[in-house]
């Protein structure tokens, strides 16, 4: 933009701490569409052509068919990408620690950049643990709610 002089000068995206959490939200979720998509085709391969024949055949339309046909039939899908998107970026290091390591001014510091900033940076190892435990926790409740979501997937 700046060689098309659109703009005079860089726009700072990780150095201002309103952009910044806006940078890595954006740079998380392009991270995770290949994964999504390859979850939700694998969805819509798993649906039966012949009921979309058979709702043609009774008069539904395009939009009838999407939303009485796709939608339910894709939910245990769409399921898995919310909770599992959840997940992965609810404990999301790596990006956040490459990118900004918690800033600027802690803008962008999510719960594992403060557990490894009390740990390895203040040296406060037990706060630092609690810290992760609390991460834990709260991942293994919503794993233990992911896996019976599976589970009365499977019984339908």
């Amino acid at each position: 933009l700046i060689g098309t002089h659109l703009l005079h000068q860089p726009i700072e995206w990780l150095l201002q701490p309103g952009t910044a959490l806006w940078a890595l939200i954006i740079t998380n979720i392009w991270i995770g569409i290949p994964f999504n998509m390859i979850l939700l085709i694998t969805g819509l391969s798993t649906i039966p052509q012949d009921v979309y024949e058979s709702a043609g055949i009774d008069g539904a339309n395009k939009w009838q068919q999407f939303v009485y046909i796709t939608v339910p039939l894709l939910k245990p899908a769409i399921q898995s990408v919310l909770i599992l998107g959840f997940i992965y970026t609810f404990k999301v290091f790596d990006l956040v620690y490459v990118m900004t390591k918690g800033g600027p001014v802690n803008a962008t510091e999510v719960l594992s950049t403060f557990s490894y900033r009390l740990s390895f940076t203040e040296f406060s190892f037990s706060k630092g643990a609690a810290v992760a435990n609390i991460l834990f926790a709260v991942l293994f409740v919503v794993s233990l709610g992911y896996l019976r979501l599976m589970k009365e997937e499977e019984t339908m």
